[in-house]
C-alpha cells in the first residue's frame, strides 16, 4: 500500500510505476472494490488523504471538495444548508458488505446515481470541473466552477464512470440543488409488470411532473411494509413545494382512483430502500443490475422467471432492473441473452456471492468497435496501463 497526500506524490508514484512497468490499483476506502473485474496489481496507491471540503458556496449552488471526502461528510455539509446532490447517491454498503457508503471519488468513478436519475440526470451531469492526474503522471484540469466556464472536450463525462482507469481525481467541483420542500409517493396496484410499466408511462406523459418511478412485486413490497392488492405495485414520487405537490397528487389520484398516497416520512423511507437496494439484502446468490428500455422490461423478466428462481424490482420507470438469482455463469448469460433479444442494454454483476466473476465478465462486454475505442482512450490517458488496469474490461 502506497499512501499519497496529493497529486505531486501521486505523480512520483506513477512515474516510478511506468519505469518499472507496474500496474497500480487505486483506492480510498475500498467500499466499491467488489464492483468490476478482479485485477492483479503490483501495488495499491491509497488516496484516502485526498479528503476535506475546499469551498462551499450554497448561494451559488457549488461545492468543491477533495475526492477522498467520505459521503457522510458530504451529506452533512449539504444538509447544513438544506441542499443535496440531485442525482441521489446510492449507498450499497449493505449488499456489498462494506463498512460505509464510501467517498465522493468512488461515486464519481462509478457514476453512481439513484432514483432521481430518471429526471435529474446522473452523477456525471453534476461534475462541473476537477483536478486530476493521468496515467502518464501528468496533472490536468477540466471545467470550472460554473457551467459557462466549461470549454473544450467534456472530460467530466469521460472520466466519470471510468473506474479509475484513466486518471485519479483530487479536487472536484459539483453542482448542488436545494432539497425539495416535501415529497410524497402514490402507490398503484397493477396486475403485472406490463400494466405497471404502462401505468407509469401514462403518468409521466401527464403534466404533473413525477420525478421517480419504481415497480415492486408483491413479495418485495411486503419487505417494505406495503400490503399490495395486485401482483405488482407501481410507485410514483412527487417532490416540490407543499401546495404544488398536494395539487398534483390530487389530480393524479382523481384520474387513477385505485391509487393511494403515503406521506413524506413513509415516502422518504421507501425510496431510500429502493435507492440502496435494501429490498434484496436478505437474498442469497448474486445481485445484478440491468439497464434497458422500460418497454423491454416485461419481456426480459418473463424470460428469466421461466428459467430461474429469482427476486427482482425495477427503478427508473422500468429502465433499471435489480435481480437476485443463482450464482454462476448460467444466470448472467441468460440475462445478457434476454437483453440482446429485447433491444440491447447493459447487465452488471454487483454482488458476486460465489465465484461468478471467474466465468463471466461483471461489466457488459463491449462490441469490437467499442473495445477498440476504449483501447484508444486508455492509451491517450494511460499508455503504460498503470492505473486500475483490467478493472473494467480485460486488456484495458
Amino acid at each position: 500500500m502506497i499512501n499519497v497526500t496529493g497529486l505531486d506524490d501521486a505523480a512520483a508514484v506513477i512515474a516510478d510505476a511506468m519505469e518499472q512497468q507496474q500496474h497500480l490499483g487505486v483506492q480510498s476506502m475500498a467500499t466499491k472494490a467488489a464492483l468490476g473485474r478482479d485485477a492483479d496489481y503490483d501495488a495499491v496507491i491509497n488516496v484516502s488523504a485526498f479528503s476535506g471540503i475546499v469551498d462551499y458556496q450554497p448561494d451559488e449552488l457549488i461545492l468543491t471538495l477533495r475526492a477522498g471526502t467520505p459521503m457522510h461528510e458530504v451529506e452533512s455539509t449539504l444538509a447544513s444548508a438544506n441542499q443535496m446532490l440531485a442525482f441521489e447517491v446510492p449507498d450499497l454498503h449493505k449488499i456489498l458488505a462494506s463498512q460505509s457508503a464510501g467517498t465522493i471519488g468512488g461515486v464519481l468513478a462509478t457514476n453512481a446515481s439513484g432514483p432521481r436519475r430518471l429526471t435529474a440526470g446522473a452523477a456525471r451531469d453534476y461534475l462541473l470541473g476537477f483536478d486530476a492526474i493521468s496515467g502518464r503522471g501528468e496533472r490536468f484540469k477540466s471545467g470550472g466552477k460554473v457551467m459557462k466556464n466549461v470549454t473544450g472536450y467534456d472530460l467530466s463525462k469521460l472520466i466519470c464512470g471510468s473506474y479509475g482507469t484513466l486518471a485519479i481525481f483530487d479536487e472536484v467541483t459539483l453542482k448542488t440543488l436545494p432539497k425539495p420542500e416535501t415529497n410524497i409517493s402514490l402507490l398503484f396496484p397493477c396486475d403485472d409488470i406490463t400494466a405497471a410499466v404502462a401505468r407509469i408511462a401514462g403518468i409521466f406523459a401527464s403534466p404533473h411532473e413525477p420525478n421517480a418511478a419504481a415497480i415492486l412485486p408483491q413479495a418485495i413490497a411486503a419487505k417494505a411494509g406495503i400490503d399490495v392488492a395486485g401482483a405488482m405495485l407501481a410507485i410514483i414520487r412527487l417532490e416540490g413545494i407543499d401546495v404544488s405537490v398536494a395539487d398534483r397528487a390530487a389530480h393524479l389520484l382523481a384520474a387513477h382512483k385505485e391509487g393511494v398516497m403515503i406521506d413524506t416520512n413513509a415516502s422518504t423511507t421507501l425510496w431510500q430502500k429502493i435507492r440502496d437496494v435494501d429490498l434484496l439484502e436478505d437474498t442469497d446468490g448474486d445481485i445484478w443490475k440491468l439497464s434497458c428500455a422500460p418497454a423491454s422490461a416485461p419481456a426480459i423478466i418473463a424470460t428469466l422467471l421461466d428459467r430461474f428462481d429469482m427476486q427482482f424490482f425495477a427503478d427508473w420507470a422500468g429502465g433499471l432492473l435489480w435481480l437476485a438469482g443463482p450464482s454462476g455463469v448460467e444466470f448472467g448469460t441468460a440475462m445478457r441473452s434476454a437483453l440482446a433479444a429485447n433491444g440491447s442494454g447493459h447487465a452488471q454483476l454487483i454482488r458476486d456471492s460465489g465465484n461468478s466473476k471467474a466465468a463471466i465478465a461483471p461489466l457488459q462486454p463491449l462490441s469490437s468497435a467499442h473495445y477498440a475505442l476504449h483501447k484508444r482512450v486508455k492509451a491517450a490517458f494511460d499508455p503504460r496501463s498503470v492505473l486500475n488496469f483490467g478493472r473494467m474490461h480485460d486488456g484495458i
